[in-house]
């Protein structure tokens, strides 16, 4: 007899998942597919799975995706603010010829240094260098370019082979005496980096 009431229940879900579109928990009128009113809880969470989306719910309650701003970072399941964290990284430049022009600086601005604002650069000599062009410039990207050799950095004023990738000098000066930083800010308008700080 159970065996029997068992059947008829699962013949009961099964045939009213065709009949019913939206499912209602302590309601009767279901406003969406799943609709519960009270309160949720899941526990025993799998954290090993890479989050790349957040949730929220609207006034009504419905939940739906929230995207994650420039100023944001959401990496290995940690959300985190951008603004005043000035991470450093170190970058190999190899300076092989006085003067030598780097066009298209591949600094992974936007991939796994997104969260550096800092790019130690380290030439291994003292010959000096240009910088033409740097890849990966997003609309309101910060960077600071940090010359750690006595050579001379220079920036070419919008010369890059890539015109995304250009540097606009703003007629500052153009180069760092030795060790100094260059603080650049990429302009989606007008598509280059904006030199806004020379420090020697």
């Amino acid at each position: 007899m159970k065996k029997f009431y068992f059947l008829c229940v699962l013949l009961i879900i099964f045939s009213s998942q065709y009949a019913i579109s939206q499912v209602g928990i302590n309601t009767t009128s279901p406003q969406e597919t799943l609709h519960v009113e009270g309160t949720l809880r899941v526990t025993n969470t799998n954290n090993t799975t890479t989050t790349t989306k957040l949730a929220g719910t609207c006034g009504q309650g419905t939940v739906s995706d929230i995207l994650v701003g420039e100023n944001l970072t959401l990496n290995s399941n940690v959300l985190s603010a951008n603004s005043g964290n000035y991470g450093i990284v170190d970058i190999a430049l190899p300076v092989v010829v006085v003067n030598q022009v780097f066009d298209n600086l591949e600094l992974n601005v936007g991939g796994v240094n997104l969260n550096k604002v800092i790019f130690r650069l380290n030439t291994g000599v003292s010959m000096n260098f240009s910088l033409r062009g740097i890849k990966g410039g997003t609309d309101g990207r910060h960077i600071i370019i940090y010359n750690t050799s006595t050579a001379n950095m220079k920036i070419d004023h919008l010369m890059s082979s890539n015109p995304v990738n250009s540097i606009n000098d703003l007629g500052s000066s153009t180069q760092t005496n030795g060790v100094g930083t260059v603080e650049l800010v990429y302009d989606g308008v007008t598509k280059n980096w904006l030199v806004i700080n020379i420090r020697s």
